[in-house]
Parts: structure tokens; C-alpha cells; sequence
């Protein structure tokens, strides 16, 4: 779907239309589940967590100031949605490799999956995000600025400083 397009279904939707509304979950269902799924690690809650920013999405799309603006504003509800479980659950779930590649058009080349998973869950809520908005998701620094309420500059020397980070802990899972 190109640029003009989703413009129209976003302009149909701030006025009631819930059927341009479901074309434009549709082109983002995938990147949303993707993202709920890294984050919450669990199927049940990311598919909890999606359904929920979509009713809010939906509910509050009149507010939306910029329409250009509306993939990153829906993304910024899936977060705080995501927050939301991750705080009312506060526990860890296992997640499943077959969860994941469903929903991922190329999986990471990495042999090391589990490590990296491991090393994942060891950096903030804000960290993770970050580093799954850019490098699973392929967003840009001002876009994942948007989502999370940060300046582009913060999110570039955060990103930059955790992949070293990762990257130091999975050498040095090898050499060991």
C-alpha cells in the first residue's frame, strides 16, 4: 500500500470508518505482533497487548494531530500496552523460535539465537525496545524517537551503545 493510499484510509477512519481502519491494522498487524512478541515473550499476552492497542487506536484516532504520524503513534500505544503487561505480570516467559519466524518474513542470521535472546533479557524495557524497533523492526532513529517519547540523537548513542554492548557479551560467550 503506498503513502496516498494509507493517507485516504487514515482520513476515512478518523471519520468512523472502521472498515479503512481494519485495511490499516492490516498493513501493520505483522510489525505490531512481531514487536509485542519480542517484547512480552509470550504469544497470549503479545496477541493481548496488539488486540488492545488496536481498540485504543481505534477509539482515539480523532486525536491524531499529524496523519503521517500514524504508524509510529500506533506503535507508541503497543509500547505502553506492552509496559502495561510487562508490569501487571512482572514475570519472564519462554519464547518459542516457531513464535517468532511465523511472523518474520527473514529470520536474523545468527547461530547464537538463544544467546541473543538471553542477552535481550538483560537490558532495560527501553534498551530492548530500542534495539527491536531498529534492528528487528528496521526503524529509523527518528521514528523510534517518536514511539518512545526520546530525541533521535538520544536513541542513536543508545542504540549504538547497547549492540556494542550485546555484541562484547556474545564474543565473549564464545571464547568462553
Amino acid at each position: 500500500m503506498n503513502g496516498q493510499e494509507i493517507k485516504s484510509l487514515i482520513k476515512k477512519a478518523k471519520h468512523g470508518d472502521s472498515r479503512s481502519f481494519g485495511l490499516l491494522y492490516g498493513e501493520y498487524a505483522k510489525e505490531l505482533y512481531r514487536f509485542a512478541l519480542y517484547t512480552l515473550k509470550s504469544t497470549c499476552d503479545a496477541e493481548d497487548a496488539v488486540q488492545s492497542a488496536a481498540l485504543i487506536a481505534y477509539r482515539k484516532l480523532k486525536d491524531l494531530k499529524k496523519d503521517e504520524s500514524f504508524k509510529s503513534w500506533f506503535f507508541k500505544i503497543l509500547y505502553n500496552e506492552c509496559r502495561k503487561i510487562l508490569s501487571q505480570k512482572n514475570k519472564l516467559y519462554e519464547i518459542s523460535y516457531d513464535d517468532v519466524s511465523v511472523f518474520q518474513e527473514e529470520a536474523p542470521d545468527i547461530s547464537e539465537k538463544s544467546d541473543l535472546i538471553s542477552l535481550l533479557d538483560t537490558l532495560s524495557e527501553e534498551n530492548k525496545a530500542i534495539v527491536i524497533l531498529s534492528v528487528f523492526e528496521g526503524y529509523t532513529s527518528k521514528e523510534i524517537a517518536e514511539i518512545l517519547g526520546m530525541k533521535p540523537g538520544t536513541v542513536r548513542s543508545t542504540l549504538s551503545r547497547t549492540l556494542n554492548k550485546l555484541r562484547n557479551q556474545l564474543e565473549g560467550a564464545k571464547n568462553v
